[in-house]
């Protein structure tokens, strides 16, 4: 990698170029990947805390640039320097820009080590890993494996997926969508008009979601746009929130689209002809962009059914972990938590007896874990949009222990729950959100529920408007349960009347 010092270049091992998927049609996929800095393994430990079993696996990360050299990557620009990143993933994964099946078959073909376990001979362990959007996509391609395994074609081999773990996903539109209300109250970004505006857009959202629930929605997506305007408009128009950490603002109109500000050293680096050549990328035409228009608009507003719907028989095989950084706003963790409390899966609804367990990172809160029956719920605190960007760390330390790895080789002390702070009593989160049964509440329970539940009206006619049909009523009400932790959710008492007078106007 050119600008990369020989001491830092002599820690990495990596390869990148083209596979051919189709010939016929000129079908390729750009890969990257980083070997292991070193072997890793798993192990299962018996109650004599003894090993059971240990296997060799390699971690494949749905990622991009943006998670090459901001988030799990090897690289770091600091100063606009290439520096090795303390909190990489490459240090227990291998790191790959795209996969599905096919792909999967061909990279296999070339890195036939990596197929096989030369002890059990046995296909090594296979996790998919990824964040945002990937909340859409990595279910899917989870789903093709699994099919796949089931009736695997003549002359082929069965991968062994062990596990996905999906960072502020956008995987459930629904409660995605009904999250940003509760949101915008517990951070303190809302206002008497703002509130208004957004029962109002709710309501045209989820009209929308009646008519057809796909990935995402027009009407839906003017949420975040209404929160957006609202802080620029408290700032003369030149400053607004950043959309992937409310602690930041960005300039208007962008809101978060400058954001991280290595974007602009990144674009430069990766448009270098040298740069490309060392990637074996010299067929790129133009200069290197974060994202693509042509590519967003084709899979933005798909027809596919939401990921969510896929969840329940993922978890039928394998293991699940969705995880979230507290300060992200577009997909925020409310969102991720009320995704939990409605998903039916294992024969029962949300969590039932896991425990919120607190966790340390260098001696240092990083935030906290749920898990059970096969899903793993982690939020990381001072975290945004972007995990592994804000808390390397901490992130590295959740995968190895999603992945159960040994964690002697870390630079750093983690502490997950101890005795004194480990509650086995606390309650399931969450209540149904049924597109189908409508869930009537009494006036009585309007507003501040029991145990931080909190009721949003949605609809004041049971109508479709802009010219459709009149349709059942079936979402005229919405819980959405605030985040799990509540140390500090108390919020300002004339908020709560200003809230509670706007959900009494929508109401009537």
């Amino acid at each position: 990698m050119p600008d990369l010092s020989p001491e830092d270049a002599a820690q990495l091992k990596q390869y990148a170029g083209h596979i051919a998927l189709d010939e016929d049609k000129e079908s390729h996929l750009f890969f990257w990947m980083v070997a292991n800095k070193q072997p890793q393994e798993s192990s299962k430990l018996d109650l004599d805390g003894k090993s059971i079993r240990r296997e060799k696996l390699i971690c494949i990360i749905i990622s991009s640039a943006d998670g090459y050299f901001l988030e799990s990557g090897p690289l770091r620009f600091v100063d606009k320097k290439l520096t090795i990143n303390k909190g990489g993933w490459h240090e227990f994964a291998n790191i790959v820009a795209e996969n599905f099946v096919s792909f999967l078959k061909a990279f296999y073909a070339i890195f036939p080590d990596l197929a096989k376990d030369d002890q059990t001979h046995t296909t090594t362990q296979l996790y998919l890993a990824g964040e945002s959007f990937a909340g859409t996509y990595i279910p899917y391609f989870a789903k093709s494996i699994l099919d796949h395994n089931d009736q695997v074609p003549q002359g082929e081999i069965p991968y062994n997926l062990k596990g996905l773990a999906i960072g502020n996903g956008w995987i459930d539109p629904l409660t995605q969508y009904t999250s940003y209300i509760p949101f915008v109250v517990q951070h303190g970004l809302s206002s008497p008009d703002l509130m208004r505006q957004m029962i109002s857009q709710q309501d045209r959202c989820l009209d929308d979601i009646r008519m057809q629930n796909r990935i995402t929605q027009y009407q839906c997506e003017d949420i975040v746009q209404l929160i957006l305007g609202d802080s620029s408009r408290k700032s003369a128009n030149t400053m607004c929130l950043n959309q992937y950490d409310v602690r930041l603002e960005d300039k208007y109109p962008y809101c978060g689209l400058l954001w991280p500000y290595e974007l602009p050293d990144m674009k430069a680096y990766l448009s270098r002809d040298d740069v490309r050549k060392a990637l074996h990328a010299t067929g790129a035409v133009g200069e290197w962009n974060e994202c693509n228009s042509r590519v967003g608009s084709a899979l933005r507003f798909d027809n596919t059914q939401p990921s969510f719907t896929l969840l329940p028989g993922i978890l039928e095989k394998v293991k699940l972990m969705l995880y979230s950084g507290e300060q992200d706003l577009i997909c925020n963790h409310i969102g991720t938590e009320n995704l939990i409390s409605n998903l039916i899966w294992q024969g029962a609804r949300g969590f039932q007896n896991a425990p919120q367990i607190s966790w340390t990172v260098d001696e240092k809160p990083a935030g906290f874990w749920r898990q059970e029956r096969d899903l793993t719920y982690v939020l990381l605190y001072n975290a945004s949009h972007m995990v592994p960007y804000d808390t390397p760390l901490a992130a590295a330390d959740m995968m190895r222990r999603f992945m159960e790895l040994d964690s002697k080789i870390q630079a750093f002390t983690s502490r997950l729950g101890t005795d004194e702070n480990t509650s086995d009593d606390l309650p399931p989160g969450g209540e149904k959100i049924d597109i189908d049964q409508p869930k009537k509440p009494s006036s009585s329970t309007l507003g501040r529920g029991r145990d931080g539940v909190q009721w949003f009206p949605l609809s004041s006619n049971g109508s479709a408007g802009r010219g459709h049909e009149p349709i059942l009523d079936e979402l005229d009400e919405l819980v959405v349960e605030g985040r799990i932790h509540s140390d500090e959710d108390d919020e300002d008492e004339d908020e709560d009347e200003v809230v509670e007078e706007y959900r009494d106007d929508q109401r009537h």
